[in-house]
Parts: C-alpha cells; sequence; structure tokens
C-alpha cells in the first residue's frame, strides 16, 4: 500500500486531498448540525471552523427523533428490502450476463442492446407506467411492489458480462469434457470466479435501494411500510416550522449501517471496481 501511494505523483495527491475534503466536509457538517439546537442552527451563517463545533452541544434531537420513530421497525423494513432487491437482482443479473457472455443463440447482441438501452431511462420517466403496472398486479402498498420490479438491472447485466468475458474460456472447455452442465457451470466455476464483482454489485445495488425515495413514497402510503428514507422526508416537516435537528439526527443514525457496510466490503468493492474496469 505504502509503494503504491509512493508511485502517485503530487498533483494526483493533491487532486485526491480535494475530492475527499468535498466528500467528508458534508459529512462532518452534517453530524455536527445533529447536535445543535434548531435556534442555533437558524442563526448560523458563513462557514469556518464554528460550523463543526455546536457552540451548545445537545442530543436533544437524537431524542426527539428516537421517540417520533421506531427505528427498529423502519431499519428492518428498510434492510429487508435492500437485501431481498440486492440478492434476486444480483442472482438475475448473474444469469443473464451468463448468457449473454458464454452462450450463442439468435438475436443475443440485439437483445443485450434493448438491455444497455435501459440504462439511458431515468426512473422519473418510468415511474407513471412502472406504478400502472404494479397497481395492475395488486402490488401497491406492498413490501413486493418495490422489490419484484427491481429484480434485474441493466447495468448489473452489463457490469458482470463484462467481468464473464473475461474468465479463461479454458476452464469452461474442461468442464464441459468433463460433463459440466449449463447450470453446473454457471453454479460450480462462474459464480465463485466472480465473487468480488458480484460484491461489487450487490454493494452498488444495497446503495441505490437503501437512498431510494421517489418509488416507495409514490408505491407505499402506510407508514408501517414506509422505509428510511420517506421517514426521514416527512421527519421534519411541518406548516409552520422545520425541525432540521432531527433531521440531521435522523441522517446521522440511518448512515452509520452503511458505513459499517463499506468498511467490511471496501476491499472487494474496489478490487471489483479496478479488476471490471479493465475487461474487454
Amino acid at each position: 500500500m505504502i509503494k503504491s501511494l509512493e508511485r502517485i505523483s503530487w498533483p494526483a495527491r493533491l487532486t485526491l486531498v480535494v475530492l475527499l475534503a468535498i466528500m467528508t466536509i458534508p459529512l462532518l457538517w452534517g453530524v455536527s448540525l445533529s447536535f445543535r439546537s434548531n435556534t442555533e442552527i437558524a442563526a448560523m451563517s458563513g462557514f469556518g471552523i464554528q460550523s463543526f463545533i455546536p457552540e451548545h452541544f445537545t442530543i436533544i434531537n437524537y431524542q426527539n427523533f428516537f421517540s417520533s420513530v421506531n427505528f427498529l421497525r423502519v431499519l428492518a423494513t428498510t434492510l429487508y428490502v435492500c437485501g431481498a432487491v440486492t440478492l434476486a437482482s444480483v442472482l438475475t443479473d448473474a444469469m443473464a450476463a451468463f448468457a449473454f457472455a458464454r452462450m450463442r443463440f439468435p438475436g443475443r447482441d440485439i437483445l443485450f442492446s434493448a438491455v444497455l438501452a435501459t440504462m439511458i431511462l431515468p426512473l422519473e420517466l418510468l415511474i407513471i407506467p412502472l406504478y400502472s403496472q404494479v397497481r395492475d398486479m395488486g402490488m401497491i402498498n406492498k413490501l413486493s411492489g418495490i422489490i419484484i420490479p427491481f429484480t434485474a438491472n441493466g447495468f448489473g447485466i452489463f457490469f458482470l458480462r463484462q467481468f464473464i468475458k473475461g474468465v479463461p474460456n479454458e476452464l469452461e472447455e474442461a468442464a464441459t469434457i468433463d460433463g459440466c452442465g449449463r447450470w453446473r457451470l454457471f453454479g460450480q466455476i462462474i459464480l465463485p470466479l466472480c465473487r468480488t464483482a458480484l460484491i461489487t454489485l450487490g454493494t452498488i445495488q444495497f446503495l441505490a435501494q437503501w437512498d431510494g425515495f421517489l418509488v416507495p413514497v409514490t408505491f407505499i402510503s402506510e407508514p408501517s411500510k414506509a422505509v428510511l428514507q420517506v421517514v426521514l422526508a416527512d421527519l421534519h416537516s411541518g406548516v409552520y416550522f422545520n425541525d432540521y435537528g432531527i433531521l440531521y439526527a435522523g441522517i446521522t443514525v440511518g448512515s452509520l449501517p452503511i458505513i459499517l457496510l463499506f468498511v467490511f466490503i471496501q476491499k472487494y468493492y474496489m478490487d471489483g471496481i479496478a479488476s471490471t474496469g479493465i475487461k474487454g
């Protein structure tokens, strides 16, 4: 690691430091605001060292947050949705990627181009027809309505296809000679070799679902089934007063699971991004 850093030029190091500051300063600022009263937050002006050090340290925002929100229920619901989408999407994307990378069938390239085309369309453009489909399937106000539509992903298929194409063909040929069928080849040869890419994709999918707001707030109206982002959006809003303190406290608490997740899997995540990026 040290040798790798020594090979980085000083302009590159300076750029990395600036990017690190851009990423961490808003996070530290938000944590600081969670320990301030709303009066102190409203009185703040300018930007300096005082922006990160509360004048009057208080934990009242956290007390109000946990008294207003059944955080364990919200966390369990959010983890269930994110986990279900991640597992289903990674498996579905892996099977589709294997087919596009290793199997030959009529219209394969055209179909793969159509899959890539889905990456161009933003979710905001698809939300109305998607809502109509979910409603017709009777999944409005059900967690399945925000899980099933996302069990396949164009980016995930493309991402894993690039990785699988880099797996040596000799492995597949040797397995086929030994009598290995398609499903066994996929499950016992390809998936273990793609572990890093699968973890990377799973992390990306999990984060996307964790940060998702538009679909849950559109498809779910029952408070008992609300996910974290919807709860946070509803938490601070009022007719005559916005409680930003409790909002920042909720954001801080809600960020901890994601930070812990990334700490444990960052090695696999970075390796997956690096190795997949050089595949042809």
